[in-house]
């Protein structure tokens, strides 16, 4: 996983850039840590510019106006008459479909999580290209940035979790947090920020953990780490939703 900013030159005393990651996309900090940044020259320099980065690319793609396309590319129907030649109009739909409604690859039931797809969507984006959303085995590669969204069925606490070929594990949302953060019930918008993937070989796993209650990483990182080179890593977390996709890394 590549993070999104190099090595701070700012002194001892200020807080590790993750943390302005997360004040650039909204989500809580510590308030020791933000008042640390709101009076420190330096931290509020890298701030700005990790602001406006994440400002510029909003108005490059926007989120809304992206998933309201492929809402109704998904809701089109067949025109009349096309029965005439229905294999055409089956090789026409499909990948269509596949391209519209991400439904990942359900991971075998264990005992406590409960194995959804809808909810979780996982946009790619390429300097200079359409955002692309991915379904089971879309072929990703280094330098693509990640957005995610989650339509959480109430009120609740989201991870999402990256193992690659590699077996490290590591937290994509919140980027580098240790713990779980409040999503809103049937938020259809885009997750804050972006995750931009490494040269690590594939394949990629993606695990949104829906719960509750508030969920700490560390266990469930250790899990994924276990289960480094299996065919289908599996989490197992009492109460909570998971959604998995794979996705693929070409050499």
């Amino acid at each position: 996983m590549t993070p999104p900013l190099a090595p701070s030159p700012r002194g001892p005393e200020c807080p590790p850039a993750v943390v302005l990651e997360a004040l650039s996309a909204g989500e809580p900090v510590p308030a020791a840590s933000r008042s640390h940044v709101e009076g420190c020259p330096s931290c509020g320099g890298q701030l700005a510019a990790l602001t406006a980065g994440r400002d510029a690319f909003l108005r490059a793609r926007p989120p809304e106006r992206f998933l309201r396309q492929l809402e109704r590319r998904a809701a089109a129907r067949p025109a009349p008459g096309s029965w005439r030649r229905p294999w055409l109009v089956l090789a026409a739909c499909v990948p269509m479909l596949v391209g519209v409604l991400l439904v990942p690859r359900l991971l075998p039931r264990e005992e406590g999580p409960r194995y959804k797809g809808n909810e979780f969507r996982v946009v790619a984006a390429r300097a200079g290209g359409t955002p692309t959303l991915l379904g089971p085995d879309s072929p990703v590669r280094a330098g693509d940035a990640l957005r995610f969204a989650y339509e959480a069925p109430e009120a609740g606490h989201l991870l999402v979790l990256e193992l690659d070929g590699r077996g490290l594990a590591s937290v994509f949302h919140p980027f580098g947090g240790g713990a779980s953060v409040p999503v809103a019930a049937l938020q259809r918008d885009f997750l804050p920020g972006s995750v931009v993937l490494d040269d690590a070989p594939g394949p990629e796993w993606l695990f949104a953990v829906f719960s509750p209650r508030p969920l700490e990483a560390a266990p469930l990182l250790a899990q994924l780490r276990a289960q480094a080179g299996r065919v289908e890593p599996a989490l197992s977390c009492p109460d909570c939703r998971v959604s998995a996709l794979r996705l693929q890394k070409p050499k």
